[in-house]
């Protein structure tokens, strides 16, 4: 591969930030379509250069990133006005590891009995 060193660019108003910095501070500010465009331009005069390829990758990763929010199912009202709970503690007598202790040993224990006594 091809060794790129990045040094300050001189231009006609005087030495200004080397590109692939500014695109990395485009980047760090969450301006990724102006990362992009800066990218693609160093890319065209540089299609080696590695580091340009992910500034320019990371930067259309995060910008679909961020879309990915607006299509959520459920919004936050959805979630915590939510009336469906779960009980904080178990029905009774439905512990796998602790069996209902206080119910007689017979099996008509737990079934319910109707007035008559059946």
């Amino acid at each position: 591969g091809k060794t790129v060193c990045h040094m300050a660019a001189s231009s006609n108003t005087g030495t200004s930030l080397d590109p692939v910095f500014s695109a990395m501070h485009k980047l760090k500010q969450h301006k990724y379509d102006d990362c992009i465009a800066l990218c693609t331009e160093l890319l065209a005069a540089n299609p080696y250069d590695q580091a340009v390829w992910y500034l320019k990758c990371r930067a259309l990763t995060l910008l679909a990133w961020v879309d990915d929010t607006d299509f959520e199912e459920e919004g936050v009202a959805d979630v915590l006005l939510d009336e469906n709970a779960t009980a904080a503690l178990p029905r009774p007598g439905t512990s796998l590891s602790r069996p209902m202790t206080g119910q007689s040993g017979s099996a008509t224990g737990m079934r319910p009995v109707s007035a008559s006594g059946r």
